[in-house]
């Protein structure tokens, strides 16, 4: 199997310190037929020796009642460790693509760094041969250091099915409503999914469609949410989630991000890929209602469906519903409890969609 490998030149980066990738994704530019390709990823060091961390770590266990040395307790600290971990500033990420080498950008206070990257057709023919047309890299570390850090991106083509999907209480039981719970469900427990959704995303996926995760959640929930992510079946996909700053004292506001979040980030995509067809996936529990139907209305041509899945007990006709999907086709949104409802739905848009791509223009 053939990658193209990506090598971070990462000439400062201590044995103590790393790098993680976040999965993202490449479009083809219209005009140029190259491929732009997203990179982008965070630098730290865990400081798994500081005496207030732990400090944190145990307030923290207090607050939500975690008995030390429980189960439970390791669980928190091993996802708090994320939030606590020092991001590290003004390191530059050097990327060498192929026989080139370019500049992934300078990592910022956080260690947050980012970079689109151009890789030509014949590359991209060439090098994307994992199923649904993943890249995956490789970070190049200091001699003597043995790690294998690695991140992908994945090529879609400029048309076909994309499913843009919430995390928490779409897929993923959270109990956003209740917020002991969540921070329970978030940081405690280990994350249960809401059964029938990975088959019914594995079907869409199966059939050539490609999925975006788009949530509130932080980034520093990324390494679990992807390890749930491969554990019980969903496709891989990007993920799309919030920066935040750890406040142990309003532990529940780092999961609440503002509604502008999802519309920016939704938003980007869509204008990325003018010819795609997108199946918006949420729950009734926050916005995602409001938000999806927002976008709807935007970008009509472009939005097929959207999905609710119904936590908050709400006929599908209520006040709130007709509000929120107001002015557009009864038939692009649907409020649903059990996902088997939405396999009728789906296979109907995968044939019309289908139906809208030549052969010869099927992308990898």
């Amino acid at each position: 199997m053939r990658f193209l490998t990506l090598v971070c030149l990462l000439a400062q980066i201590r044995a103590d310190e790393t790098v993680v990738f976040y999965p993202s994704f490449s479009y083809e530019h219209p005009t140029t037929e190259q491929w732009e390709g997203y990179i982008h990823g965070v630098i730290y060091e865990p400081e798994k020796g500081s005496w207030w961390r732990w400090g944190v770590i145990a307030m923290v266990g207090r607050t939500l009642h975690i008995p030390a040395g429980s189960p439970e307790a390791q669980i928190l600290q091993e996802r708090l460790w994320q939030f606590l971990a020092d991001g590290e500033r003004g390191k530059e990420i050097r990327v060498r693509l192929g026989d080139r080498t370019v500049s992934a950008g300078i990592s910022g206070p956080d260690g947050y760094f980012r970079s689109w990257v151009r890789i030509s057709a014949a590359e991209a023919r060439r090098l994307a041969t994992q199923p649904g047309g993943w890249i995956r890299y490789t970070a190049l570390l200091p001699s003597g250091d043995s790690r294998i850090l690695e991140g992908r991106m994945q090529l879609i083509g400029p048309k076909g099915l994309s499913i843009i999907s919430d995390i928490d209480d779409t897929i993923k039981h959270t109990q956003m409503l209740d917020a002991h719970q969540m921070l329970l469900n978030s940081l405690v427990r280990p994350f249960r999914p809401v059964e029938g959704m990975a088959e019914l995303y594995q079907e869409a996926a199966k059939r050539g469609a490609v999925v975006h995760y788009v949530s509130a959640s932080p980034w520093q929930l990324f390494v679990p949410l992807e390890e749930f992510r491969q554990k019980t079946g969903f496709p891989a996909g990007s993920f799309h989630l919030q920066q935040v700053r750890f406040d142990p004292g309003a532990l529940a506001q780092i999961f609440s991000g503002p509604k502008d979040f999802k519309i920016t980030q939704i938003t980007q995509i869509l204008k990325l890929f003018p010819q795609r067809r997108f199946i918006l996936v949420g729950d009734s529990g926050q916005q995602d209602p409001e938000v999806y139907g927002e976008l709807a209305r935007k970008y009509p041509q472009q939005v097929v469906a959207i999905w609710i899945r119904n936590i908050t007990s709400e006929p599908a006709n209520s006040p709130r519903y007709q509000k929120a999907f107001a002015q557009l086709p009864p038939s692009v949104a649907k409020v649903f409890e059990n996902p088997e409802e939405l396999r009728p739905e789906l296979k109907r848009i995968l044939v019309t969609v289908s139906q809208t791509i030549p052969p010869s223009e099927v992308k990898p």
